[in-house]
């Protein structure tokens, strides 16, 4: 049950197959990226510019989030095809098509499924049956309600049977304080990752933080946070209001287990970024569980 997973990142994807069983491959171009998902034995890491590098091999399946930035309502400048990253979602479909694994699973914003670049690249994988749909996280059980597009594709079956059975494994919605009450008292640094800036420009920001438009958001303890990006960029508070979240914090909101840490020296924006592109381990675990399920 051999998984490769291309744009791997902090590994969120591809935790959630490591814990059902699989043995994973990741791929991203970031050493930093590798370096974290090796320091938590996810699985092996190939560092490689997936732009024009092309991996090769046997895998069962094929798991990746390309990178979002085209479509992120966070990114105001370059959108869609005057983005870099743009072409990036026909590389994922181009392995598919060479690499021919079994399944394949692609993560992204609802926003893509818009994109006509969408529907041309699943033309790259007409040897397969196709479904999609936009996933909630806190429907699994986690503590942010942040929505996904997720992209199947089954060779020798119907994609849909994924999405039915996937639903078998819904829990209710995890709080705020579900997922850091734990931390409420620890100063920081006493617990790996329990990390957050000094930050002396929040209260230039209450007219936004009442009107609670996105990414500036003060958490509420009894519900699931919203969605949100890089706390360095958007100063999610924690709900007690005095400061923002922490690294430890924002992981726990996501789904990441407490033995998940970073690698010693990582600067805070770039953890704060990785937590922010990362796939819940919570919705990963339901979704590798479903697969197995089904298939293995």
């Amino acid at each position: 049950m051999r998984v490769l997973d291309l744009f791997c990142g902090a590994g969120g994807l591809a935790l959630g197959f490591n814990k059902a069983g699989f043995n994973v491959t990741g791929v991203d171009i970031s050493p930093v990226a590798g370096q974290t998902f090796t320091f938590n034995r996810i699985g092996s890491f190939v560092q490689a510019d997936l732009s024009h590098e092309e991996i090769t091999g046997s895998y069962d399946i094929v798991i990746g989030g390309p990178p979002c930035r085209p479509w992120s309502p966070l990114n105001l400048k370059k959108r869609r095809s005057a983005h870099d990253d743009y072409q990036l979602i026909k590389r994922f479909f181009l392995h598919v098509k060479h690499i021919m694994p079994e399944i394949f699973v692609m993560e992204n914003v609802p926003a893509l499924a818009r994109d006509p670049i969408f529907i041309s690249s699943l033309g790259v994988s007409h040897d397969y049956s196709i479904a999609y749909e936009i996933i909630n996280y806190a429907d699994y059980g986690a503590a942010t309600r942040r929505r996904r597009l997720i992209v199947v594709g089954v060779k020798k079956d119907s994609a849909a049977i994924i999405f039915q059975k996937l639903v078998t494994y819904r829990k209710p919605p995890a709080t705020v304080k579900d997922a850091i009450s734990w931390l409420k008292d620890k100063p920081r640094g006493s617990v790996a990752d329990h990390d957050w800036p000094n930050l002396r420009t929040i209260q230039h920001y209450t007219e936004k933080y009442k009107k609670g438009r996105y990414g500036w958001y003060v958490l509420k303890w009894d519900e699931p946070a919203p969605s949100f990006g890089n706390i360095m960029k958007t100063y999610i508070l924690h709900p007690d209001g005095n400061r923002v979240i922490s690294v430890r914090e924002a992981l726990s909101i996501m789904g990441f287990p407490e033995e998940f840490c970073f690698p010693p020296k990582l600067g805070l924006s770039v953890r704060y970024q990785m937590i922010a592109d990362a796939v819940s381990p919570v919705f990963s675990f339901a979704l590798a569980q479903t697969i197995k399920s089904i298939y293995y």
